[in-house]
């Protein structure tokens, strides 16, 4: 199955961190596969989302670069972008947070309120490139690297 079959299979998806460093640095392996989740999304042929934690972990490193195009990049792409919804992170997910930590040993906190967030919002995808999360059991769980 192709990407384009399975993002025509749902409505909403939850985007990662990795996939969105992808798209916005244009990245020779996985930037095409991003551009068309993007132009999907963009098209409202389904509703994106990801989380206040995104942002934290895509502006670190083009901070600490002193790369403050690459930053603002990021960061408007993520606050302003079209039919993509930041989520806040609350009491409520961070428990949930805590319990899937707790099913999955080895889970990193900024992955398990990740998925959480996906969750919670009842999303039908999250999409990924970190091969650990592919033992999610409680969410659909799209590995950008299988559609290469």
């Amino acid at each position: 199955m192709t990407l384009s079959d399975k993002l025509n299979q749902i409505k909403t998806i939850f985007i990662d961190t990795a996939p969105i460093i992808y798209f916005i640095e244009a990245h020779p392996k996985f930037g095409p596969l991003t551009m068309e989740i993007v132009e999907t999304f963009q098209t409202r042929k389904i509703n994106a989302f990801s989380s206040v934690l995104t942002l934290t972990e895509v502006l670190s490193k083009p901070i600490e670069t002193g790369d403050d195009k690459l930053a603002k990049r990021f960061s408007d792409f993520l606050k302003h972008g079209k039919n993509l919804k930041l989520i806040e992170v609350s009491m409520h997910i961070a428990e949930m947070a805590g319990k899937l930590r707790g099913q999955y040993p080895g889970l990193r906190t900024v992955d398990a309120i990740q998925l959480s967030v996906a969750i919670d919002i009842g999303v039908d995808a999250f999409l990924t490139n970190d091969a650990k999360l592919k033992q999610i059991q409680e969410i659909n769980i799209l590995f950008l690297k299988d559609y290469l």
